[in-house]
């Protein structure tokens, strides 16, 4: 009989598109590690990239390359028996299988690619342990939805396919099929449908398909199948139904990957009840969570706190959790099929419930450490949070009796709504005293929830609505005897009465508003009706004054750490420095501020620092400072919903720059001037005014490119090569900490929420294919 054939490798039936950098990092490792294990969810693209590995590192190995697929073996103990029939030796010998693999294997140098482990990990750990001690040139590559464990095992996890991030949507069709997800859409959609082209018109629409099925391979060639019958247009309204949508796979494939029900339910066979449980209860939390959430929302009797951290080791390492540095994920899809089984069980409302009251003790401990020094870790965690905020206020908004906590929820998140999110904490607040019963309960909800719309209806330049809450939050908190309701319900109606030029009852009610916030003990209220009422005094030509109250309020601030506060009553302060014509003091002032919000992101105050800034160089006589700088203004205000000019003495001063700069440069080159602050980011703009950039004449339009810096700009390079902050960190010879922080400026600075579309954003930034980022 003749020697067994040396490369056994199935041919590919489709065309192989996109993995070149991950193909890469594969070949490279398998250079330097004798097990490699690909991992990653199901349909993640495992088999693919492994066999394409195989197929182009065959040279390498002379003593043969050999493809085992145990995806139908279900007995452990036929392990050795299949892998030697896979590799085409025969069955005569009276040693065992395993005996007669290592004699074969002992003295060549080949590659075993062993195919979906993950439901015979103990056997297939056991064999690569036994074949590797006995062939020091043997090398095995694996693929399986969770490692093996075996000592000296290297793990690779294999990310989904990039996908445009959502401003991409609109590019053109060349630049879409640059993105992984997009290619293999149209080329599977094509092999079914084929006078199906990219274009224009379906783009956006395709762009909208992958992103929504994460650049899940597998979940995009079913979609993919479902062209023989339905437009894309059809396609994308179905996705949120995709588990009944991506049914129909292609004959001959493995059952598990002919739907996605079938692929998901495979990892979920596999897992013991109690991860099971875990899996679906964490199903509640959207945007990710962090370990403490994780215990707060999902143990109770049946899952105890203290086999919590082992059942999410699990569900991290059978790749159903990924972990994002600190945070946790899931990927929507198993987000999606775990949702679906918790309701299932009846205990989705329970758990929901849970995930509400985490909520609310997170946003009660934000309130509390947003009057100390935590101003910029709440900030930022809150922004985290946001997706969670925003379950847990829908869930609220599911009975009469919910709406009240939902309140109590949505007004302890004030600072959150102030800094991040003014048009939706505004519209959250409103749907919610809509939904509210009638009763003294829901009374003391309701004159929160009245004052902080108020309030947010003012950022909004609403002021019939500011009014309109503002005298109704007043009048109840008068009824209830509640102190600091009525501190903030006395502050909102001092807005709206500045913003109708009632300037001395603005002052009588921003002074009556600061006593209830001293009695009722809250320093940051006590500290924003301070500046409030400051700049009420300078309109008054009481400027002295004005600036006598910000002396004492900024200092203590400074002293705890208050830095968010501190920004908005240097705001006050510099614009009374330039009514004095103190102008240098203004834009020292004034810079000291945005160099701060580069913690915050805070649209409010950073477009009211640039309109500010405007003012100073209209009175500088430097018209195209002055005209750039609206355009900046008016950009970072726009974005945000946002608008200031309402108040009276600030819409007086922004007309005054406009008609200056227009009158100095002429209305072709103002427009000119104005519209290329309108094209820059915050972050440009900041930079622009801190000299850490050119003349903004020298900017091209919003691309994001310009923000960040070189060290950053090779760190987003690392991110869509799939690096962790840890290899990042490695790579550069840094600290993890390091590491970590440039890539929290980088999603801040993008507008990302995620590495996935940092990597996107880099693909279509840097002129060709790039990389992508990594699933964990």
């Amino acid at each position: 009989m003749g020697s067994p054939p040396s490369r056994l490798l199935p041919a590919d039936l489709t065309p192989f598109i996109g993995r070149r950098e991950e193909a890469a990092d594969v070949r490279r490792l398998l250079e330097s590690s004798r097990l490699l294990t690909l991992t990653g969810p199901g349909g993640i693209g495992k088999t693919r990239l492994a066999l394409h590995t195989a197929r182009t590192k065959h040279r390498a190995f002379p003593g043969g390359v050999w493809s085992v697929d145990l995806s139908t073996l279900t007995d452990p103990s036929l392990l050795p028996q299949t892998v030697s029939a896979a590799m085409g030796l025969p069955d005569v010998s009276s040693t065992s299988r395993t005996e007669a693999l290592i004699d074969y294997l002992s003295d060549r140098q080949g590659l075993l690619l062993l195919d979906n482990c993950e439901h015979l990990v103990d056997s297939c750990a056991q064999l690569a342990r036994a074949l590797l001690r006995a062939s020091e040139s043997l090398r095995i590559l694996t693929t399986s939805r969770q490692p093996l464990g075996v000592e000296g095992e290297q793990i690779f996890q294999v990310p989904p396919f990039t996908v445009p991030l959502e401003t991409s949507a609109v590019a053109p069709a060349e630049a879409l099929l640059r993105y992984e997800s997009v290619s293999l859409f149209v080329s599977r959609a094509q092999a079914v449908f084929p006078g199906f082209r990219l274009d224009a018109g379906n783009g956006p629409l395709v762009a909208r398909l992958c992103r929504d099925l994460e650049g899940i391979p597998l979940a995009i060639e079913l979609a993919a199948v479902r062209m023989r019958s339905l437009s894309v247009e059809e396609i994308v309204a179905r996705l949120d139904d995709r588990f009944q949508l991506l049914t129909i796979g292609h004959r001959g494939r493995e059952t598990r990957q002919t739907s996605l029900t079938a692929m998901v339910e495979w990892s979920y066979d596999l897992l013991d009840p109690l991860d099971r449980t875990l899996w679906t209860r964490l199903t509640v939390f959207t945007g990710g969570f962090d370990l403490a959430a994780a215990e707060a929302v999902c143990c109770d009797g049946e899952l105890p706190a203290e086999s919590l951290l082992d059942r999410l080791h699990n569900l991290v390492e059978r790749s159903i959790v990924i972990r994002d540095d600190r945070r946790y994920r899931m990927l929507e899809t198993l987000r999606q099929f775990g949702r679906a089984r918790l309701a299932g069980s009846g205990e989705l409302e329970a758990t929901r419930a849970r995930h509400r009251d985490w909520c609310r003790a997170l946003a009660a401990r934000a309130t509390t450490g947003w009057a100390e020094s935590e101003q910029r870790h709440w900030s930022r965690r809150l922004e985290a949070e946001r997706h969670n905020i925003r379950a847990a206020i829908e869930y609220c908004l599911t009975t009469p009796e919910e709406a009240i906590k939902g309140l109590y929820l949505a007004a302890d998140l004030w600072p959150f709504w102030l800094v991040h999110a003014v048009s939706e904490g505004r519209r959250h607040v409103e749907r919610l005293l809509a939904a509210l019963p009638r009763g003294a309960e829901a009374d003391a909800a309701k004159v929160r929830g009245l004052w902080l719309a108020g309030w947010l209806a003012f950022y909004q330049g609403d002021i019939a609505a500011a009014h309109r809450h503002g005298d109704e939050s007043a009048a109840l908190a008068e009824r209830l005897g509640d102190d600091l309701s009525r501190a903030y319900a006395t502050y909102v109606r001092g807005l709206a009465a500045a913003c109708d030029h009632d300037y001395p009852g603005a002052k009588a009610l921003l002074s009556a508003a600061r006593e209830h916030y001293d009695r009722a003990g809250d320093r940051p209220g006590h500290w924003l009706v301070t500046a409030d009422l400051a700049g009420v005094l300078g309109v008054l030509g009481e400027i002295d004054a004005g600036v006598a109250l910000c002396g004492p309020a900024i200092e203590q601030c400074a002293g705890r750490g208050a830095r968010w506060n501190q920004s908005y009553l240097q705001w006050i302060l510099a614009d009374l420095r330039r009514l004095q014509g103190d102008l240098d003091e203004a834009t020292r002032l004034l810079k000291e501020i945005l160099e701060i919000n580069r913690d915050f992101d805070d649209p409010t105050v950073i477009g009211a620092c640039l309109e500010s800034l405007s003012w100073v160089a209209s009175g500088r006589e430097d018209a195209d400072s002055a005209a750039w700088l609206l355009g900046a203004a008016h950009a970072t205000w726009g974005k945000a919903g946002i608008s200031l000019l309402q108040y009276a003495a600030w819409g007086e001063a922004h007309a005054d720059a406009c008609a200056y700069a227009r009158a100095s440069l002429g209305e072709a080159a103002f427009d000119e001037t104005y519209q290329r602050g309108e094209h820059m980011t915050p972050a440009t703009a900041i930079d622009h005014v801190l000299k850490k950039k050119a003349s903004p004449h020298d900017s091209p339009a919003r691309t994001h490119i310009d923000e960040l810096t070189p060290r950053e700009l090779e760190i987003a390079k690392l991110v869509s090569e799939g690096l962790t902050n840890k290899r990042i960190a490695q790579r550069l010879v840094i600290a993890q900490r390091t590491a970590e922080g440039h890539v929290e400026r980088i999603l801040r600075k993008l507008g990302c929420t995620s590495r996935a579309q940092v990597a996107a954003w880099w693909i279509s930034h840097s002129g060709g294919p790039g990389t992508r980022s990594a699933a964990g």
